[in-house]
């Protein structure tokens, strides 16, 4: 949930404990993938574990939100192909007194011969049309994800499998406005067990059901999935855990 203008606010449900972040119109904000994805790692990630990435930082309230309210004893990474999300994460860490090693480049670019117990990926993954329309990136923010999605997430599915320790955990989020089918196949390719473990729909809002006829291109031609109750339309954020060794 979002509070003044320029702040974003995470309350962990478990603790009701919260932090709050500084946002800048040159980051992307966080949306309600940010909350599932952090309520899906609490129920499931290990306790005992030493290191944790958060690829594709942003602002920073997921790896602020790990040190702070899931695994306080870890050493927390992040990083973002945004040098400005890079920046911003630092300084946020060091508002909540957080010391994380965060850097910037492309995917696992600035992590070259390291391996975490933990990744939590938050990486564009959305039909680009529909990142457009859609109104979540600013029109100076891309996510160039492609028409189904799937860019980004395919190759980080791709090279996970090397920056994880032998029982390492990789959770990733997956929304129906992108090609699901290819990015769980590219799941499965790499990974012994691929595990959903939490779902959660959202109704259209009237950004994009401005633009249906475009939805219902994108829907027809197997690009995203949208199901329809009553006259509501509906996407979903599907939060996996991807493992090597069985947990």
């Amino acid at each position: 949930m979002s509070t003044l203008p320029g702040t974003y606010t995470y309350k962990d449900k478990n603790s009701g404990n919260s932090i709050t972040v500084d946002t800048s119109a040159d980051v992307f904000y966080p949306t309600s993938t940010t909350n599932i994805l952090l309520s899906g790692v609490r129920t499931r990630v290990h306790q005992e574990v030493n290191t944790v990435l958060d690829l594709g930082c942003g602002c920073g309230v997921v790896a602020i939100a790990l040190g702070k309210l899931i695994l306080p004893h870890a050493q927390i990474y992040a990083s973002d192909i945004s040098e400005e999300a890079a920046q911003l994460t630092r300084r946020n860490a060091e508002h909540h007194q957080l010391s994380i090693d965060c850097r910037s480049g492309s995917l696992f670019e600035p992590w070259q011969g390291m391996r975490f117990d933990v990744i939590v990926d938050d990486v564009a993954g959305v039909s680009e049309p529909i990142a457009r329309l859609s109104g979540w990136y600013p029109p100076q923010i891309h996510s160039d994800a492609d028409e189904d999605g799937t860019r980004w997430i395919v190759k980080i599915l791709e090279q996970a499998g090397a920056y994880l320790s032998p029982q390492g955990q990789f959770f990733f989020p997956v929304l129906t406005l992108s090609d699901e089918t290819k990015i769980l196949s590219t799941a499965q390719d790499h990974f012994a067990n691929v595990e959903l473990i939490s779902t959660q729909w959202y109704p259209f809002g009237k950004e994009l059901l401005a633009h249906m006829e475009v939805i219902e291109d994108l829907m027809n031609r197997g690009k995203i999935r949208v199901k329809k109750e009553g006259s509501r339309f509906l996407w979903a954020t599907l939060v996996y855990l991807a493992t090597n060794d069985g947990n």
